[in-house]
């Protein structure tokens, strides 16, 4: 992967995503975090610009500078506070971070005054303004870029106050240099904070992406086990199981059937002039029968039966829990349903039917050949007796 094409590459500078939409993913991710951060500094900035009232006023009495200065720490604080209330309900406003450098800017412009109308702590306005500068890098949750925006606002305006004033080209030199101490620190250490915010956002994000692949991983791999298994164990034509599945299927039934002292019986049933159909029709058609007869099998069947194909046109019927008399009934309604749900074939029906032969597994007999040789002879009888019926051996 090229730099370029790197979605987790961190801009130098500014301290930010450089694909755009992963910046944005960072911010929903942090909106929350930075929400709950930017309430804790309202708060904290608004009760101390209300506490800083109540020194202009030990300073400066009811007079007109200082309800200038009370109207503007007023305006601000509310400013303050309804952002900070704002922010429950929309937590956007801290993650877009364009409110809050509206809110600086403001609150710079609205500090200003005190500049002016309390000379007597000009020097103190400057530092307390360095400061201020600093906090806004270290302490308000923000973009680097809107923060160094407000910040050059703040000492653009201080500049411009001092110069107003008269001042000498030293006292603004040695201003912005004292000013320019705080921006700096601040924008180097909040540019380190922030790459390595987003450095962890983006291992959680590759993390997280790893899971997601792993997880797809781990169910292509689970479906595909499936598959093999269903491949391995059932017939691909009819979907029935296959001659090792239902040899399995029979020595595990027979052996609980054995157990608990009841009967098991095994039948097998083969189309009639199957061979007939297959001229006819083609293999297609003699395919759709195969397909047909094993639906119609599956779901006349009960829950435990176990249907498999035997091979060609022959399918293996196994009939847990159940003795003679009563599957042969199982059986007659097969072939019943088989006669009478004739298959379509090209538009028209096709009338289907099969004999069927059955029996009882025996107590010595532990394998199904066994008892299919038996079946088989059976099969056989039905065959020239006729077709079309059900032979009990």
């Amino acid at each position: 992967m090229t730099e370029s094409a790197n979605p987790y590459r961190i801009s130098r500078l500014w301290a930010e995503f450089v694909d755009p939409a992963m910046e944005r993913a960072y911010r929903l991710h942090m909106q929350p975090l930075l929400a709950r951060h930017l309430r804790v500094a309202l708060w904290v900035w608004g009760c101390l610009l209300l506490a800083f009232g109540l020194q202009d006023l030990q300073a400066l009495g009811m007079s007109d500078e200082f309800l200038i200065l009370a109207g503007c720490r007023a305006l601000q604080a509310a400013l303050v506070f309804a952002l900070a209330l704002l922010l429950p309900r929309y937590p956007g406003l801290a993650a877009s971070g364009y409110a809050v450098t509206a809110l600086e800017i403001t609150g710079l412009v609205l500090f200003l005054p005190i500049y002016f109308l309390r000379p007597d702590i000009a020097t103190i306005t400057v530092m307390v303004l360095a400061l201020m500068l600093l906090a806004m890098f270290l302490f308000v949750p923000n973009r680097l870029k809107l923060t160094l925006l407000s910040v050059a606002v703040g000492v653009t305006l201080i500049l411009v106050s001092i110069w107003s004033k008269g001042l000498g080209a030293d006292v603004i030199i040695g201003a912005f240099i004292l000013m320019s101490l705080p921006v700096v620190t601040g924008f180097f250490a909040t540019q380190q904070l922030h790459t390595v915010q987003r450095r962890q956002f983006a291992m959680y994000s590759q993390a997280r992406r790893a899971n997601r692949e792993l997880k797809k991983e781990v169910e292509r791999r689970r479906l595909l086990e499936e598959e093999l298994k269903r491949q391995a164990t059932t017939d691909p034509l009819t979907g029935l199981f296959n001659r090792r599945q239902y040899e399995m299927l029979f020595r595990r039934e027979r052996e609980r059937c054995r157990r608990q002292g009841s009967a098991i019986c095994v039948a097998m049933a083969d189309l009639d002039r199957f061979k007939a159909l297959n001229d006819e029709f083609g293999h297609d058609g003699g395919d759709e029968a195969l397909r047909h007869v094993a639906r119609l099998f599956t779901s006349k069947l009960r829950e435990g039966d176990v249907v498999g194909r035997f091979g060609g046109e022959e399918f293996i019927i196994l009939l847990p829990d159940t003795g003679v008399a009563e599957a042969e009934r199982v059986v007659e309604r097969l072939r019943q349903a088989l006669e009478e749900e004739p298959l379509m074939v090209a538009g028209s029906p096709c009338s289907l039917t099969a004999t069927f032969s059955l029996s009882l597994v025996l107590d010595s007999e532990n394998d199904i050949s066994e008892t299919l040789r038996r079946v088989d002879a059976g099969l056989y009888r039905g065959k020239r007796s006729g077709r079309n019926q059900v032979v009990v051996v």
